[in-house]
């Protein structure tokens, strides 16, 4: 049985009522994909947070945390600079509390569940869902769908036969697309005539803008400058990307050691990563950076990354705006 018949049947038992969604009494704008990993949910999130905060609302993100130890409800942080590590809540909800000063970061395999929560303790007018597309028991008053510039929609197929978390028809259920890792506009609307979303539904296209290096305490490093020499290093779903990324931002990668998405870098892989260095700046990403622990054998950066929107931005923002609404804001 491939997931497809699974996310069929379970969108049809949410839409004839059998299953009922969760409400809470903010709006929830998520942020989701149908293919499996790698389409740059993260920073999205965080752009989305920081817009939204610009915009006078007080924001609060809910997530799976994927990855973690944990379970239930687990406040990875409050906003107040106390962070959870990535084994209790996740790398990518540490890496949101990490660079989202004053946003709560929850997670919870219910985030109803972790909403209210939140609610109970604090001021709360929007909810952004990190990687919320198939989390179909809460109630959401924006959905918004991610793919991959490159990738698309790959060959259209569900897991296991390809790397789809539902069948491509799905995309109708998305209120708006971003098409992200666009080289130029007209690559991202070559993808988007792939992607089945319905007619009128807004569309933006971004892309990933390197920022250059911070430490471990999240200050820009200026001695790994471009044109420097690297050892990289990275537990992506697509490796290839940041190896691109960081060619296409001027450094020379000596060698890049490939792991796999959300790895769990042991002393062993720490040992080879300080050897395969040799003296040179180690960098990765700063997803990387969270699972790291406290103390690693060589000095090591991350690649801190932005959002930028190439077209489309106008009209999706307005359409987010135009669905929350504006009874929250202070």
């Amino acid at each position: 049985m491939t997931l497809g018949i699974v996310a069929r049947a379970r969108r049809g038992l949410y839409g004839a009522g059998v299953l009922s969604r969760e409400r809470l009494p903010r709006p929830v704008v998520s942020v989701g994909n149908l293919v499996l990993g790698g389409a740059g949910k993260t920073p999205h999130v965080q752009h989305l947070a920081r817009w939204l905060i610009g915009s006078g609302r007080r924001v609060a993100v809910l997530s799976r945390g994927y990855g973690r130890r944990s379970r239930g409800v687990v406040w990875v942080g409050r906003g107040d600079g106390r962070i959870a590590d990535s084994r209790e809540g996740g790398d990518e909800p540490v890496l949101l509390a990490q660079s989202l000063p004053g946003v709560p970061v929850v997670v919870a395999e219910s985030r109803a569940e972790a909403g209210r929560e939140v609610l109970a303790r604090e001021a709360v007018d929007v909810f952004l869902l990190d990687d919320g597309f198939q989390h179909l028991s809460l109630h959401r008053d924006v959905d918004l769908l991610l793919v991959d510039c490159a990738r698309g929609l790959s060959n259209r197929m569900t897991l296991p036969l390809g790397p789809l978390r539902e069948p491509p028809s799905h995309a109708r259920f998305a209120d708006g697309l971003i098409v992200t890792k666009c080289p130029d506009p007209g690559a991202g609307e070559r993808t988007a005539w792939t992607v089945p979303i319905p007619p009128g539904r807004p569309k933006a296209f971004s892309r990933l803008v390197p920022q250059g290096f911070v430490g471990r305490d999240g200050e820009p490093v200026a001695s790994v400058a471009p044109g420097s020499e690297i050892l990289a290093f990275s537990g992506l779903a697509r490796n290839v990307q940041f190896l691109e990324t960081l060619g296409e931002a001027g450094y020379r990668v000596r060698r890049h050691l490939s792991y796999p998405d959300h790895h769990e870098y042991s002393p062993a892989d720490l040992g080879r990563i300080a050897r395969e260095a040799a003296g040179l700046p180690a960098v990765t990403t700063e997803k990387d950076l969270v699972r790291l622990p406290p103390v690693v054998p060589f000095p090591v950066f991350a690649l801190r990354i932005a959002v930028a929107f190439l077209s489309g931005w106008e009209e999706m923002s307005r359409m987010i705006l135009e669905r929350i609404g504006d009874g929250g804001t202070r």
